[in-house]
């Protein structure tokens, strides 16, 4: 009998897909811009997210254990086109760039701390090799990974982010002003910047099959993650106020290890590589396995090619874990994850992101319309207010995703044509494969037989008999 996840496996795993060193990136771009004022960005965005969280949750709490989680909810309540466009979109294409990236900033970290000349993409590639291996060997194994990763992560962060708030480093204190705008014109903005700080902890429901008490751990695993992340933020800001010159901070590529260099000295230096290392492996670790699990789901529903369902003997949906390794390693060893490119793809990749959050309330609002009387184990509060509020600030964030008006255009443009071929796939692919309609739910207990392989079966059969009357 496979041994149920805990609550502290699930927080590992939505915390460890959160912690991403293009997190700090992001985290030391917002700061630098106003300074300390940033943390209301931040507070801002997380509250945003809970409440993306929060729908998640209740869609969960409606449809368990099943296997995709999101596009099953989805699918039931919005129907095939929006549910295609944003999952693809959402997790399959932004997760294809962020995999590749986080393999090549672990890779950079490698070659300043062990300077052999060896190329950085050897690194990123034996990185994505190694976790592939590890989740091809089953769900509790990563997760075990996850744990040891996401733990030393969190109390590093932490650690760090109090030495700095209260002044206690060995290094020299940087006086300048803690404020640098405190404009909510400068600072609202910035929610766009902060959102890739908070995305992530849904990949915890396909882990709520395999989870103790999921009713419980699954909403409060994934509000866990969140604050857990947004208080280690809100000191890290604070430490970059008093340790690193905002200037400065805008201008490093690795403003994590500068912020604990300046800090600590040679000690904060070689105490946040592997921190960064960890995050890294972490951050891709969590993307090919819940992925997967998400691609899983969809082909079970006939929403991606049944292929995508295989599974190996440890239950590891083997050929998505394949697939997503395989891009991985092939940007990863072309070079292009290291390029200024990637970043601006991740961002328009966020775009997707967003949509998937709005959509994720709508659908609550709809399966609150059609099913308001059906017993939930999580309700979400004060309804329709958390969707309003959610949906409101994410659109929010999606028309500020850049302060450069001509990046925002490319960002813009890209994002469309990526949602008109997805549109063209979906379309095509529902009216050949499922034959529904394309913007119509088709109910959660259609979703919930489309789960079992005999549903197919039985529909295939039916139609033979149609042709031969």
């Amino acid at each position: 009998m496979q041994k149920k996840l805990s609550l502290f496996s699930a927080v590992s795993t939505g915390v460890g897909m959160i912690i991403a060193t293009s997190c700090f990136i992001s985290l030391a771009s917002g700061a630098s811009a106003v300074g300390v004022p940033f943390i209301f960005a931040i507070i801002l965005t997380c509250l945003i997210n809970m409440t993306a969280a929060g729908s998640i949750a209740e869609l969960n709490a409606i449809m368990p254990n099943l296997t995709g989680g999101l596009a099953q909810y989805l699918l039931a309540g919005v129907g095939p086109l929006v549910t295609i466009v944003t999952m693809v979109g959402g997790y399959i294409i932004s997760n294809i760039f962020a995999a590749p990236a986080e393999g090549a900033m672990f890779a950079n970290v490698m070659c300043e701390f062990i300077p052999l000349h060896i190329p950085p993409e050897v690194y990123s590639v034996l990185l994505t090799i190694i976790l592939v291996i590890i989740n091809i060997r089953g769900v509790n194994m990563s997760t075990a990974l996850q744990e040891i990763v996401a733990t030393f992560c969190m109390v590093s962060l932490f650690v760090l982010g109090i030495i700095g708030a209260v002044k206690g480093g060995t290094g020299a204190v940087v006086h300048q002003p803690h404020v640098l705008s405190a404009k909510w014109s400068d600072v609202l903005p910035l929610t766009a910047t902060a959102f890739w700080l908070f995305i992530g902890s849904e990949f915890i429901v396909p882990l709520g099959k395999d989870m103790g008490k999921p009713k419980k751990n699954v909403p409060l695993s994934m509000f866990l993650s969140l604050a857990i992340m947004c208080v280690i933020q809100v000191l890290m800001v604070i430490g970059f106020a008093n340790y690193t010159p905002w200037n400065t901070l805008a201008a490093s590529n690795s403003p994590h290890t500068l912020y604990a260099s300046n800090m600590l000295g040679t000690v904060g230096h070689y105490w946040m590589i592997p921190v960064a290392i960890f995050a890294a492996v972490s951050t891709q670790n969590a993307i090919i396995g819940c992925v997967s699990e998400v691609c899983c789901g969809m082909a079970k529903i006939g929403l991606l090619p049944a292929i995508f369902q295989k599974k190996n003997k440890h239950g590891a949906p083997y050929v998505v874990i394949l697939m997503m390794g395989g891009f991985t390693i092939l940007i990863e060893a072309t070079g292009i994850s290291s390029n200024n490119a990637v970043q601006f793809l991740i961002l328009t990749s966020s775009l997707f992101w967003m949509l998937t959050y709005v959509v994720d309330h709508i659908d609550v609002m709809i399966m609150r319309h059609k099913m308001k009387n059906v017993p939930r184990s999580f309700r979400n509060p004060l309804y329709p207010l958390f969707q309003i509020f959610g949906i409101v600030g994410t659109i929010y964030m999606m028309i500020h995703i850049s302060t450069d008006p001509q990046e925002k255009f490319r960002i813009y443009m890209l994002f469309l044509a990526s949602t008109v071929l997805l549109i063209i796939y979906a379309f095509f692919w529902t009216r050949s494969r499922l034959k529904i309609p394309l913007l119509k739910g088709v109910g959660v207990r259609k979703v919930m037989a489309m789960e079992n392989p005999m549903y197919y079966y039985v529909r295939k059969r039916e139609k033979k008999e149609m042709q031969k009357k």
